[in-house]
């Protein structure tokens, strides 16, 4: 995937290149994590292209920080923390300079100290951003934070941390007067409100609710009037998708990509198997020709309407002996009713626990 942004970088040749937080997946990243991106960074300086870069709720800002003096110089500018003010780096066209405002996520506690009356997300932000002068030129601000429109949530995906209720939401009002807002945070892409507001969304998909999605990365030109946006797609090396079948169609139909070495068989899978009987090791067997099998699932026929006298109320279990339960309990899981050479089985087991119990 960072060798498509590469590419996508000498192609289309933009003056900057915004990427809007959550850099790492975690506060402390792994060695590897460090060492890919120092690489791309030393890959994308060899274009001359401005990189602008800020830290993500899942990211240290103190950490990300770290050499920005030194960055700057060869034009990678990272906004780590909030200081007091928010950072500002102009670049410039024929239409004259682009003011760019660089800031990270932030809560409460990280501008309590320099404006003490914060209540809430909104209220930060709010007073982070009065630190800017947007008095003339062309302003593009670059946020990591949970942005809502009119009171309706955006779309989320399932690998999100989620907050609760509406703490960290913020109206995408706050945002007026700037040319454009880039935002970083959900997965989606997607534009928020009526304003040029957008989330570039992830490049990659992190989970099976992103299947839908179309991945890649935003081309923004600001012209006279409004910007223009483009999506760019982004080539990640396997493709994340779902699949469902039985275990033996599925099987079969795995040894045929196989057999014509076709790509999408190493595609990231989540599985539903649709056997209504059981079936033995079923991971391990989907793997074997499936390798990036992520997620299984299964799904068996569901109840009619008259089938739900078989729920059990409380005199059932008051009453039932445990083999009796588990007849009743097997038919409501699989609509199938239990053979007699199961029966005996259930009841033989059932009888030893009880007699170890006392």
């Amino acid at each position: 995937m960072l060798d498509a942004v590469l590419s996508l970088c000498e192609e289309e040749r933009p003056d900057a290149l915004v990427i809007a937080g959550d850099v790492y997946d975690k506060t402390i990243p792994s060695i590897e994590a460090i060492t890919l991106l120092e690489n791309f960074l030393i890959r994308v300086s060899k274009l001359d292209i401005a990189v602008l870069l800020i830290a993500g709720n899942h990211d240290s800002g103190e950490r990300l920080s770290f050499g920005g003096s030194f960055f700057k110089a060869h034009g990678l500018h990272v906004a780590g923390n909030f200081k007091g003010s928010v950072d500002k780096v102009s670049l410039e066209d024929e239409e004259g300079p682009v003011h760019f405002h660089l800031l990270p996520f932030i809560r409460p506690s990280d501008v309590r100290g320099y404006f003490p009356d914060i209540e809430s997300v909104s209220d930060a932000v709010a007073s982070a951003l009065s630190t800017i002068d947007k008095s003339s030129g062309r302003h593009v601000l670059i946020a990591h934070q949970f942005v809502t429109a009119f009171g309706q949530d955006p779309l989320r995906s399932d690998s999100e941390v989620l907050q609760v209720g509406t703490v960290d939401a913020i109206d995408a009002s706050i945002f007026d007067g700037f040319d454009y807002v880039a935002l970083g945070h959900l997965h989606g892409r997607q534009k928020v409100g009526t304003g040029p507001i957008h989330y570039a969304g992830s490049p990659l998909y992190y989970s099976f609710s992103e299947v839908n999605q179309k991945k890649g990365a935003l081309l923004v030109e600001l012209t006279k009037d409004a910007p223009l946006i483009r999506q760019l797609p982004l080539q990640g090396r396997h493709e994340m998708r779902r699949i469902k079948g039985t275990m033996e169609a599925l099987i079969e139909e795995g040894r045929s990509l196989e057999q014509r070495d076709c790509p999408s068989r190493l595609d990231y899978l989540e599985v539903t198997l649709t056997d209504e009987g059981p079936v033995a090791d079923p991971m391990n067997r989907l793997k074997a020709v499936y390798p990036n099998t992520m997620h299984l699932l299964f799904q068996r026929g569901t109840l009619a309407d008259d089938d739900r006298d078989t729920l059990l109320d409380e005199e059932d279990l008051a009453n039932m002996q445990a083999d009796e339960l588990f007849v009743k309990f097997y038919k409501l899981q699989t609509k199938q009713e239990l053979t007699d050479y199961q029966r005996e089985i259930v009841k033989k087991v059932t009888a030893m626990s009880q007699e170890a119990v006392k």
